[in-house]
């Protein structure tokens, strides 16, 4: 069933109708999670599916890039399935969970390979690498390149792909050798400003929210509905994080622990925690921070910065761990069958944000979306190692995260 549509509506970019699909992520080629039933209408704009491959994220991601055909139903770009249409492919941007670079003998070779076969007139890898800080590996053999290296050269063809269509990006936050977030943003908005739609596949419930103007819940197959990106999360509490740039000199003082402590000092923010990345290459830090007025705390934090000299990438509302959203995810489908909603009409989901209760989510009908039987667990997110600066007199503050 296809969603209904306002005449006023442009049509969708990215239509789905009745996908079953599963990946084959597993040993052996066996699938991690897959999709029965999927219908879905996207338009131009930033949608971020958050949940983790056992709930479908990495069938949904090869499915709409055309790397894997879906064993039922129609993907449609522009009318077009990717999966047929290499002339189609060459205006899809995709960045896969495992690199898939070309074979040659120098990564700049590689990125020439990838811009011939899109048909660009042009293919030198300058205009690919460099604005993104990687023209350092472009003399680079791609099998000397670490996971990381390899997904930030695959993340930066997929962001430069020419009057792209769509943009499929499967964690582009995570195992990428890139310090620019902000960069990264800042193109992925202007690529959906251009009329691309642009998909992020994400376990990350901060990156999520960070990259997407909305977020859509995919768990176990299903897609329980959508948020605003502005809008807390299920299973989250009111508070924000922001992403620090490193510093450019490794023995200079480390920003977000600076930022930290000033922070501390202020009364409008209730408490502070801070992660840092370790690894060769050095990554935005995430600071987070509560207080009664998050628009203070968000005054606080600019004050600091400037203070400091610190550059802040990206601030956002802080979300919960994909833990808690699983578990109100969970909550809410039960909710949702003991209160016998199933005959709801389907939900569509237009690129522009709209009002809604925080927190809340949209629902989208069985009609839209059916569910599939889970074959194994979602995989918990590791635990991240956070410092906590807490104020004096706020002893129910706890310990390990906002």
């Amino acid at each position: 069933m296809t969603m209904p549509r306002s005449p006023m509506m442009p049509p969708p970019r990215l239509l789905l109708e009745g996908i079953h699909a599963r990946d084959a992520a597993a040993p052996r080629g066996a699938s991690r999670g897959s999709l029965a039933g999927l219908n879905l209408a996207l338009g131009a704009g930033v949608f971020a599916v958050l949940g983790a491959p056992e709930d479908g994220t990495l069938a949904l991601s090869e499915v709409i890039s055309g790397a894997r055909a879906p064993l039922h139903g129609r993907v449609l770009i522009e009318g077009q399935s990717p999966a047929r249409s290499p002339l189609l492919r060459a205006r899809i941007g995709a960045l896969a969970a495992e690199p898939t670079l070309p074979d040659a003998r120098t990564v700049e070779a590689c990125v020439a390979l990838s811009r011939k076969a899109r048909g660009e007139s042009t293919t030198h890898a300058g205009d690919v690498l460099d604005p993104f800080g990687l023209g350092h590996l472009a003399r680079r053999e791609p099998r000397s390149l670490s996971f990381a290296e390899a997904r930030a050269v695959e993340l930066a063809l997929a962001l430069t792909t020419p009057s792209p269509l769509l943009v499929s990006l499967h964690e582009p936050l995570s195992d990428v050798a890139l310090n620019l977030l902000g960069l990264v943003r800042e193109r992925i908005r202007a690529l959906a400003l251009g009329g691309a739609c642009v998909v992020v596949t994400t376990s990350s419930p901060a990156d999520a929210r960070a990259l997407g103007d909305r977020v859509l819940v995919l768990h176990k197959g299903i897609v329980l509905g959508e948020a605003d990106a502005a809008e807390p999360l299920p299973g989250g509490e009111p508070a924000l994080v922001a992403w620090v740039r490193p510093a450019d000199d490794a023995s200079e003082r480390s920003p977000v622990r600076v930022l930290a402590r000033l922070l501390s000092d202020r009364p409008e923010v209730r408490a502070v925690a801070w992660s840092e990345a370790a690894g060769p290459y050095p990554q935005a830090a995430e600071l987070r921070l509560s207080g009664e007025d998050l628009d203070a705390c968000a005054l606080a934090l600019t004050d600091a910065a400037v203070e400091a000299g610190v550059v802040i990438e990206a601030v956002a509302p802080a979300s919960p761990g994909i833990v808690q959203v699983r578990a109100a995810a969970e909550a809410l489908l039960t909710f949702r069958r003991a209160a016998g909603l199933a005959q709801r009409p389907p939900v569509a989901l237009p690129a522009a944000r709209s009002a809604r209760v925080p927190g809340a989510l949209a629902p989208v009908a069985p009609e839209a979306v059916q569910a599939v039987p889970s074959e194994a667990p979602a995989a918990e997110a590791p635990p991240v190692t956070t410092d906590i600066a807490e104020k004096p007199g706020d002893p129910g503050e706890p310990r390990g995260g906002l």
